[in-house]
């Protein structure tokens, strides 16, 4: 695979189908950390939506969503920057904000195969 068709994700904001990028890439047997994050961000954001649409169905419960919905919004911006947090210790951005999701697609492989076959059969496939 080129690197001219590696595909990225932008630090700023992670979209449902970035955060579906990420789950993609970081399906590892060793850790699935990033993609389990990634997982609980979009179920808080579809938890969100869902609550600001109970709003317009149950009025008579409005406050109610509207509360649930706000603290969904600070559940979210708690994972997203530990999504951020974890990418970067992690050495998955590049210098210009980018999630480096090849990256972790190869990280992945290399440890696996290092579980799998010893230190040896890791550095091959690098």
């Amino acid at each position: 695979m080129s690197s001219n068709t590696q595909k990225t994700v932008t630090l700023a904001d992670f979209s449902d189908d970035d955060l579906l990028e990420i789950c993609r890439a970081a399906d590892v047997i060793a850790c699935e950390c990033p993609g389990y994050v990634a997982r609980l961000l979009r179920q808080v954001r579809s938890f969100r939506s869902y609550t600001l649409s109970c709003i317009e169905q149950f009025p008579k419960d409005a406050e109610t969503h509207e509360w649930l919905a706000s603290q969904a919004e600070r559940v979210d911006q708690i994972l997203w920057e530990t999504m951020v947090g974890l990418m970067k210790q992690e050495g998955l951005v590049d210098d210009s904000g980018q999630v480096k999701l090849e990256s972790m697609s190869a990280r992945a492989r290399a440890i696996a195969l290092k579980q799998v076959g010893g230190a040896d059969s890791a550095r091959g496939a690098s």
